[in-house]
């Protein structure tokens, strides 16, 4: 069979070796053969939930210096069929500033509620699986993990320096349960550009099994943001949370969905 080279910004795909193509499509099956509903449930899961989160968010400049936090330990709890925030300790420090790009600014600086971010990491198309991408991207099974007491293995795609440039995930890692078959994990890169920017963000969100099979919710969630302009150079905000005692509530208020971190 004749092999067919793919320009792509005026390079060529080096088509894969037999043995290497077969590693890659057992690769790629063993991302689109996983269970992803525990992951996808996750929030709605908690939505429907009492919990307790700690939440930290943090903004560098543009020689990696800390210039502002914000801190919370907050309970949620239903009362009276209410939704009700209880924060439980909080500290701040120095001044966020977001210049002419508020639009950025994390929803977490702000508030205590959640932000989905499956959606951020586990896209319905995946743009690294289309076929027309596919060999843009070098795929690799890493060393397993332990994700609490699940061991999990995984799968990066990462693109290709060489031929990759337009596409916006630059790196994926799928971390999947090996006794259940269950994603449990996901981390993503991806790089947005613009006229007058360029952003450069990571996603990662896991999750843990309730007691009594009552479902997934999240455990702990990332959300990076690398924010680079002609004006006013670089600077970086992240967010980092963590789920604990984790309650479902029959009947209880939902926590409205947010648009994203």
């Amino acid at each position: 069979m004749g092999v067919l080279l793919a320009a792509c910004g005026g390079r060529q795909v080096t088509p894969l070796g037999p043995d290497e193509q077969a590693e890659r499509d057992a690769l790629v099956e063993d991302i689109r053969a996983a269970d992803t509903q525990e992951l996808v449930n996750a929030f709605d899961l908690l939505s429907r939930s009492e919990y307790t989160r700690y939440i930290r968010t943090e903004q560098y400049d543009e020689e990696d210096f800390l210039i502002a936090y914000t801190e919370h330990i907050a309970e949620v709890r239903v009362v009276d069929g209410e939704r009700e925030v209880f924060v439980q300790q909080a500290d701040s420090g120095g001044t966020f500033d977001y210049g002419f790009f508020r639009r950025f600014q994390s929803e977490n600086v702000a508030t205590t509620d959640p932000v989905n971010l499956v959606p951020f990491v586990l896209p319905d198309e995946p743009v690294y699986l289309d076929a027309r991408n596919m060999d843009r991207y070098a795929f690799r099974e890493l060393a397993d993990t332990l994700l609490w007491d699940r061991q999990a293995q995984v799968v990066e795609a990462r693109a290709r320096p060489d031929v990759a440039d337009g596409l916006n995930v630059r790196r994926a890692r799928h971390y999947v349960d090996r006794g259940t078959n269950t994603l449990v994990a996901m981390y993503l890169e991806r790089v947005d550009l613009a006229l007058l920017f360029r952003e450069e963000s990571s996603f990662y969100v896991d999750v843990t099994l309730l007691p009594g099979g009552a479902g997934a919710v999240p455990n702990n969630t990332r959300f990076e943001s690398r924010i680079r302009t002609p004006f006013r150079g670089a600077y970086r905000v992240r967010t980092v949370s963590t789920y604990t005692d984790v309650r479902p509530v029959n009947g209880g208020a939902r926590v409205p969905d947010r648009d994203g971190p």
